[in-house]
């Protein structure tokens, strides 16, 4: 499992599954609240993953009924993200600077 990148405090295995399925949000450190945001090719990745298998499975069993479609696409799409957490890659995100001052 990824590990934070200031303070290498190990991340839990649910803070990225929650970060995954709430659109990739950020993650925060529970050690020193350093925040991680997913990096764009783990992004990439995790789309390709999920939907691949089931544009295959829809092509390919479209000739069947919808339940004896739903149960494969199911179980590929829980199979897929529970492994997620342990592929997907976390950065440190830049932290935004307000030049304005508070100024608007």
């Amino acid at each position: 499992m990824q590990r934070c990148a200031e303070c290498n405090q190990p991340f839990k295995w649910n803070q990225f599954y929650k970060s995954l399925w709430l659109a990739f949000r950020p993650v925060t450190c529970r050690n020193c609240a350093t925040v991680h945001k997913v990096a764009s090719a783990s992004r990439l990745l995790a789309t390709l993953l999920l939907l691949v298998p089931v544009i295959y499975i829809t092509i390919f069993m479209q000739n069947l009924g919808l339940g004896e479609v739903v149960l494969p696409i199911a179980a590929v799409v829980a199979l897929v993200s529970l492994g997620l957490p342990f592929l997907l890659k976390y950065e440190k995100a830049k932290s935004s600077i307000d030049t304005n001052n508070g100024n608007r």
